[in-house]
Parts: C-alpha cells; structure tokens; sequence
C-alpha cells in the first residue's frame, strides 16, 4: 500500500507521524512535570491527601517499599518538623514507552525544628506509570 503513495505523500505522511509522536511525548513531559510540581507542593504544604492521591495505587517499588510505606514514612516527616519546604530542578525525563517513564532530578528538601533549619541536596531517579487517570509516581521514593 505505501509503495502505491507518491513519494510527496509519503513524506508528509511521514511528517505527520512524526509530528503526532512528539506532540505525544512534549504532552507527556508536561503531565510528568506538573505530577513531580505537585509532589514539591504536598511536601511543603503537609497534605499527605495530595501526596498520596500522586502514588499509583499498589505502589510496590524494586526496594519492597509499598505505597503504605511511602505515605508512612511522610506522615512521620510532617510530624517531626514544624516547617517543610522541597523544590526540585534539574529535571531529565525519559519517556520509554506510552506508559513508563524515568525522571532524575535534583531536589532541596529544607526543614525546620526547634527554630533551626536543615537541608539536604541530592539527586533522585523516580519511575512514572501512565494510568486511565494520568501520570502516578511507581518507584523511587
């Protein structure tokens, strides 16, 4: 059937295809970008609802750790420090197919207890899976 297509045809249906992909994937970072955003706003507002709500249901990542896990362990951040505040930058995001995805970023997670502030600086690699409700956190917290 393409052998039939003259070869201007087939070009632009070439283009179009390679248009669509794109628009896919630029669609894609955006929805993982405002996902990952969010993470930063859970954090340093508290709101284990939201952070939660960003975890793809049956959380199971390659350390054991369950969502149960991930969403106690934040739990007991919020509740030893009075002030939280995380920005994440930095960002490279891998698109591996229409449903899995890697994002390794920096972040600054600062804290405060007993008046005093403390930070930490590092590097993280988080794995997204695309769901019918969008882009949900699967591994690497």
């Amino acid at each position: 059937m393409l052998r039939s297509l003259s070869p201007a045809l087939l070009h632009q249906l070439v283009v179009i295809i390679l248009i669509s992909l794109t628009a896919c994937s630029n669609q894609d970072r955006s929805e993982i970008n405002t996902v990952l955003d969010a993470r930063d706003i859970a954090v340093s507002t508290h709101n284990i609802k939201d952070y939660d709500a960003l975890l793809l249901p049956g959380y199971l990542d390659h350390s054991g750790q369950s969502e149960f896990d991930i969403v106690s362990k934040m739990n007991k951040l919020f509740a030893q420090f009075e002030k939280i505040e995380m920005k994440s930058s930095n960002r490279v995001i891998r698109i591996f197919d229409s449903n899995y995805a890697e994002c390794e970023q920096s972040y600054l997670l600062r804290v405060k207890a007993d008046n005093t502030w403390r930070q930490l600086d590092q590097r993280e690699r988080i794995t997204l899976s695309k769901t019918t409700n969008g882009w949900k956190i699967s591994g690497g917290l």
